[in-house]
């Protein structure tokens, strides 16, 4: 368990896999993650329980990872992962998802990415983790600036946002600057 100010970053079990399945049948929720409200819909929901011990028990090491985010109250509301570690350039990519709807933009995504930055910093020695989203992501962007992301650049239409090609934000933050900012708070 990973302890942050509001959640607590948890390894998945069966059953989180399958609220995680579910969360990713609803359009809403897969817009704000991928740009696309029918991204995951396709995949039967035995293959994606199939696939539990292939993607996170073998697939998920020291390159990338996944954990559950819970509320205090011990309410599962979403996820987040990191891959493409590498421990020479000291980087990773990261991702998040809030599942449970009536919790967002409520902070305890940008609790969740701030307490998993610190742990990739801290446990893995990282310099720069990374993360993407699209300009009309207003919440995410928002909540990333807040841990201190800050835009690097921009992929011309390396997305598909309601089917339409869109621009992907890259946003980085370097160690020093979660350190720094945790330091003077």
């Amino acid at each position: 368990m990973i302890q942050g100010t509001r959640i607590t970053l948890r390894p998945f079990t069966r059953d989180m896999w399958r609220t995680y399945y579910h969360w990713r049948l609803d359009p809403e929720v897969m817009f704000w993650a991928t740009g696309e409200s029918y991204a995951f819909s396709l995949v039967p929901e035995e293959a994606f329980m199939a696939a539990f011990e292939q993607s996170i028990l073998v697939d998920y090491h020291l390159v990338s990872g996944c954990l559950g985010i819970f509320t205090d109250d011990d309410d599962f509301i979403g996820e987040i992962s990191y891959r493409d570690m590498d421990v020479v350039a000291g980087s990773a990519v990261l991702g998040i998802l809030i599942g449970n709807k009536s919790y967002c933009g409520k902070g305890y995504g940008t609790d969740a990415v701030r307490t998993m930055c610190r742990f990739l910093f801290q446990r893995f020695g990282l310099r720069r983790i990374q993360l993407d989203t699209w300009p009309g992501n207003v919440r995410a962007l928002k909540a990333y600036a807040k841990v201190g992301f800050q835009v690097e650049g921009r992929l011309r239409e390396a997305l598909r946002v309601n089917g339409q090609p869109m621009d992907q934000m890259i946003l980085g933050l370097l160690r020093h600057e979660l350190l720094e900012d945790e330091a003077m708070a």
